[in-house]
């Protein structure tokens, strides 16, 4: 807990370091926190700040920019905190389409499509690839904890079968066979998603952060 303290501390005293001025001031690209081996500099957050605003759908003002600054810091520090795990174990696979679906699900969204989206990116001078590999991230990340606890899912199926009775009335065979299907997929996916959680806060808790 007292490390999680400093941590908002530091991620406060950096922000207003480095946004201090106007939202169209030049900043300078230095080094703002290291990560590990990782190092995460000033043009970095501005670019995790505008690109969250953008597909958020926000406005870009100062005042949002303002709020965004302490979530996109952490953003940052996990995401440099799960590529060194990925890296590590040399995790390389994900579904691609999943990729391309994100992206495509963000520009509908904000009413666009593909090539729009790159052009919203474009006019508010943020970065779409690295937008594409934060994603990625998320994706490496799932196959490298589905890879390390798939043999750890024990799915209760009593749990299963009652949900499954609850749902069947008035359907047919293949409404029948889809609906249980779902529902231990769903089971499997919240397992996952704790192992995902546990696994990351034991990271968390011993990675070496620091800011400059």
């Amino acid at each position: 807990m007292r490390k999680l303290n400093l941590i908002n501390i530091s991620i406060f005293l950096l922000i207003n370091i480095f946004f201090s001025s106007s939202l169209y001031s030049q900043i300078n690209n230095t080094i703002a926190v290291k990560v590990g081996e990782s190092l995460i500099t000033s043009i970095d957050i501005e670019n995790e700040i505008i690109t969250n605003l953008i597909i958020s759908g926000r406005e870009i003002n100062q005042a949002n920019i303002d709020k965004n600054k302490n979530f996109s810091i952490k953003n940052l520090i996990n995401k440099s905190i799960k590529r060194a795990e990925i890296k590590k174990y040399e995790i390389k696979d994900y579904n691609k389409q999943d990729l391309q679906n994100y992206s495509n699900d963000i520009a509908k969204k904000l009413n666009t499509n593909s090539k729009g989206l790159k052009e919203i990116f474009k006019q508010f001078n943020a970065n779409y690839e690295v937008f594409l590999e934060k994603h990625e991230t998320e994706l490496l990340w799932n196959t490298l904890i589905f890879q390390l606890y798939k043999n750890q899912i024990n799915i209760n199926i009593v749990d299963v079968e009652n949900e499954f009775e609850k749902s069947k009335e008035n359907k047919n065979e293949k409404e029948l066979k889809e609906i249980r299907t779902n529902i231990l997929n769903k089971k499997k996916e919240d397992k996952l998603n704790l192992f995902s959680r546990s696994h990351f806060l034991n990271l968390e808790n011993t990675a070496f952060v620091k800011f400059q």
